[in-house]
C-alpha cells in the first residue's frame, strides 16, 4: 500500500483550529467537537455555529493526521474513536437489485433524495453523487482490501480510503465495513466511523447507521469564506 502524506496536526488556539492536509490543500476543523448527540442534532449544532458538516473524505484526513500526531486534540480524536460514534455527513440510499447511492448532507441537511433525483445528478456528472453496484465486499477485511473497496472509495475518495486503511493498521484487528451486500427493499442510512469496546479493537466504517444514537460527535469544518 502506498503511504499517504501526513503532517503533524497544526493547532491555532483562541477559536481552536485544527489544520490537516487534504487532497493537496489545507483543511481546517474547529475544536471542540459537537455532541454527543444524534446525527441530526449534531448536524444542526454545526450549522448553528456557521461551520460546514464534514464529509467522509474530510473526516478521514482529520483522523489520519490525529493518529500520526501527539497532542491533546489528537488524543481527544483518538479517544472519540474508541468510545463514541464519529458522525460523517454522507447519506446512503440502498436499492434492491441495484446498489447504493451516496450523497452528502451539507448545511441545512438537504432532505432525503429520491432515486430519480440522484439518477439525474449522476447523469449530469455531479461529483457529489456516487453510485456503487452491489458486489463489493463487506465485513472484516485486510486494510489493503479496505483501501481498494469500491464502496469505501466512493464514500471517502481514493486518498480517503488509503488514509482509513492506514488508520486501521493502528488497531489490533482487521477493519470492518458495515454496509449491505444486497437489500430486499429501499433502505437509507448515514455514515460514521466507530471503534469501541463493544466492537473490539478494530476500525469500523459504517454506511447504514440510523443516526439515532445519542453518543455521536463531529468536528465542524471552516468554510472557504472564513479562511
Amino acid at each position: 500500500m502506498t503511504q499517504t502524506q501526513t503532517k503533524t496536526l497544526r493547532v491555532k488556539e483562541g477559536r481552536t483550529e485544527l489544520t490537516t492536509d487534504h487532497n493537496g490543500r489545507d483543511l481546517t476543523f474547529v475544536a471542540p467537537s459537537y455532541g454527543p448527540n444524534t446525527y441530526a442534532q449534531v448536524g444542526e449544532q454545526i450549522d448553528a455555529a456557521g461551520l460546514q458538516r464534514p464529509t467522509m473524505a474530510e473526516t478521514a484526513s482529520l483522523v489520519h493526521t490525529a493518529f500520526n500526531s501527539d497532542d491533546k486534540y489528537s488524543t481527544e480524536i483518538k479517544q472519540i474513536m474508541k468510545d463514541r460514534w464519529l458522525w460523517v455527513f454522507e447519506k446512503n440510499l440502498y436499492l434492491p437489485g441495484k446498489g447504493v447511492y451516496i450523497y452528502p448532507q451539507p448545511k441545512g441537511g438537504i432532505p432525503n433524495m429520491t432515486e430519480s433525483e440522484l439518477e439525474r445528478k449522476l447523469e449530469a456528472s455531479d461529483p457529489s453523487v456516487r453510485f456503487v453496484p452491489f458486489g463489493y465486499e463487506t465485513g472484516s477485511m485486510s486494510s489493503m482490501k479496505l483501501s481498494k473497496n469500491p464502496y469505501v472509495i466512493a464514500l471517502a475518495g481514493e486518498e480517503g480510503a488509503e488514509k482509513l486503511a492506514e488508520v486501521a493498521d493502528k488497531f489490533e484487528q482487521e477493519p470492518c465495513l458495515y454496509s449491505y451486500k444486497s437489500v430486499n427493499q429501499r433502505l437509507e442510512g448515514v455514515s460514521a466511523l466507530y471503534s469501541s469496546r463493544y466492537l473490539g479493537r478494530w476500525l469500523g466504517v459504517f454506511g447504514f447507521n440510523h443516526g439515532d444514537v445519542r453518543g455521536g460527535l463531529a468536528f465542524g469544518v471552516c468554510s472557504a469564506r472564513e479562511k
